[in-house]
């Protein structure tokens, strides 16, 4: 794994730019590696039964995040919105694969 440069260490805006883009790489692999786990879940509602939305389930994801974001000092309302988009997207590729079964 590329070691990052801590942000006050960027000389210029050139190589704050490279750091970023390297961040966004690392963002997209996590994203990749958390959608296997969603298929895996797919697999998993499909032999039980299961539906594709559980909306508890979805609380307690935003809730994770929202906490996981202030920890981070983070803006939590940000996080929130970005995980209901990640979650949409995951249900509507669970229940694609569900329906089909």
């Amino acid at each position: 794994m590329t070691e990052l440069t801590k942000p006050a260490d960027c000389n210029d805006m050139d190589e704050l730019r490279r750091q970023i883009d390297k961040l966004d790489v690392k963002i997209i692999e996590l994203l990749a590696h958390r959608s296997e786990f969603i298929d895996r879940a797919t697999e998993l509602k499909s032999s039980n039964g299961m539906p594709a939305r559980i909306p508890e389930r979805i609380e307690k994801v935003v809730s994770n995040a929202r906490s996981a974001a202030l920890e981070l000092n983070m803006d939590s309302d940000l996080v929130e919105k970005i995980w209901r988009i990640l979650i949409d997207w995951s249900i509507q590729r669970e229940a694609k694969t569900i329906r089909e079964e």
